[in-house]
């Protein structure tokens, strides 16, 4: 109820049009500084487009990214791990291991407030506060702002972000914003309400407003060439009314395309498929969407006496701009992840088919590889496990590991986020999965970085900004 009231006198009493309008002399100073160094020191060749298989920038060269996932998208909505250490000291820690790419999901309903603001964004202080509570929302903020000194309680989420891109861009890292969830939290289940096209917190119309608001706002931060269509997709145990079937994700996620293609015809567009990410099996083979398999989808009663429907890339303006992505963990509920070579089966099949390669041997088992109609870059874009002894002998994570060298397919891992602010309704939870350590002043295996994330990024040859 305080956070409530809060924020309702933060947006009476902020009446401003701009988010730059409570700055002081040091903000601006610090802001301009950034910028410079921008200006003077990186080029990222913008804009990206697809070319076959490939990415490419403006002069035609291939990119190849290998990052991690930095989350934002929790309740807070704000980078997490900020008031253990300065943006500048994150992002270098982050490029030591010699990362090029974060993925930073972020919620839409930190785009929702905006509007619902008139167009003005929440300041950190009020963010924190109604996330988790008057006194520990306040200590939170004043940890944030000793760590980044350019910074107040009143700078607002975007302003962050905006500074840490920035940053980033200085460093030669690329940023590219996700659609993780609708309505902050923790994700993913079927039952927290953003599973679907309009589940109870997934408005398909408010998704594709927040997608244009962000690709608007990535024209001002040259290293961001991409951002995603929306996060691990999977059918809504809450409304079950809703068509979960390769029909309407094609629906959809054209015109969430089209949204982000309007607003910014410059940025490539991350697509996801069915079942948490993982298949993408239709979409890359050409099949007719009517009738093509898929896990747990609903079935289209009459789909065999109707005229076939098929999905071609070729048919949009952004056809030159989308970038497939795909996930997978060991607890997938529907492939085998405990032999190599049936994984490897599985990614062909489920889209990897469209970089054109070989079908993988395990491809006589499975039966079910068919070629892709069109090659077009995909990307492995979520994935991880323990951080630990067990890193150097996990199956899935080995033979992932062994796929996109041999591929050159460029991914991220899951996460840099060694402690989250608030999880599941817990606050200060560590997170044993993630690179860094629960105090973000170190790693928390550090022989995992040393001898198994450096010398990975290494052996992809990494695409090198500056």
């Amino acid at each position: 109820m305080l956070g409530s009231w809060i924020l309702l006198i933060s947006t009476l009493a902020g009446t401003v049009a701009s988010d730059y309008a409570r700055e002081t002399p040091k903000d601006a100073h610090f802001r301009d500084l950034l910028r410079k160094r921008v200006e003077n020191g990186t080029s990222f060749n913008a804009p990206y487009k697809t070319r076959g298989r490939d990415i490419v920038d403006s002069r035609g060269q291939k990119i190849t990214w290998a990052g991690v996932n930095w989350p934002l998208s929790g309740e807070t909505m704000v980078p997490e791990g900020l008031e253990w250490a300065s943006a500048e000291e994150i992002l270098d820690e982050i490029a030591s291991v010699g990362f090029n790419y974060i993925r930073m999901g972020y919620a839409i309903e930190m785009i929702d407030q905006v509007y619902d603001r008139n167009g003005v964004d929440v300041p950190l202080e009020v963010a924190m506060i109604n996330a988790l509570g008057y006194v520990n929302g306040t200590k939170v903020t004043n940890e944030i702002v000793a760590k980044n000194p350019g910074w107040t309680s009143q700078t607002t989420r975007f302003e962050i972000w905006s500074d840490v891109t920035r940053i980033a861009a200085t460093k030669g890292i690329f940023i590219s914003p996700d659609v993780h969830i609708g309505k902050a939290q923790w994700c993913c289940s079927h039952t927290d309400g953003n599973a679907w096209f309009d589940d109870l917190q997934f408005p398909a119309e408010t998704w594709r407003r927040g997608l244009a608001y962000i690709a608007t706002w990535a024209k001002d931060h040259p290293n961001i060439v991409s951002m995603s269509l929306r996060n691990e997709l999977r059918e809504s145990y809450n409304v079950t009314s809703l068509q979960y079937n390769w029909q309407t994700l094609v629906g959809n996620m054209t015109e969430g395309a089209d949204a982000i293609h309007e607003a910014n015809p410059d940025i490539l567009i991350l697509w996801s498929g069915m079942q948490y990410a993982q298949d993408l099996s239709a979409l890359t083979a050409g099949s007719n969407f009517l009738t093509a398999p898929c896990y747990k989808c609903t079935a289209i009663r009459d789909a065999h006496r109707r005229a076939p429907e098929y999905f071609n890339l070729e048919d949009h303006p952004w056809s030159d701009k989308v970038v497939w992505e795909i996930h997978l963990y060991s607890m997938s509920e529907d492939q085998d992840t405990g032999t190599c070579s049936i994984i490897q089966a599985s990614l062909y099949r489920n889209g990897f088919n469209a970089l054109g390669i070989k079908a993988p041997a395990s491809c006589n088992i499975t039966g079910d590889c068919p070629k892709a109609v069109r090659e077009t870059p995909v990307i492995l874009s979520e994935f991880g496990g323990a951080q630990d002894v067990t890193l150097f002998n996990h199956t899935l994570n080995n033979c992932l590991r062994n796929f996109t060298v041999e591929h050159d397919v460029s991914w991220m891992m899951w996460s840099i986020a060694g402690s989250y602010r608030i999880r599941s309704g817990a606050q200060g939870v560590a997170d044993t999965w993630a690179l860094g350590n629960a105090e973000w002043n170190g790693w928390n295996y550090k022989k995992g970085i040393d001898e198994w994330w450096k010398p990975w990024v290494q052996a992809m040859n990494t695409t090198s900004i500056g």
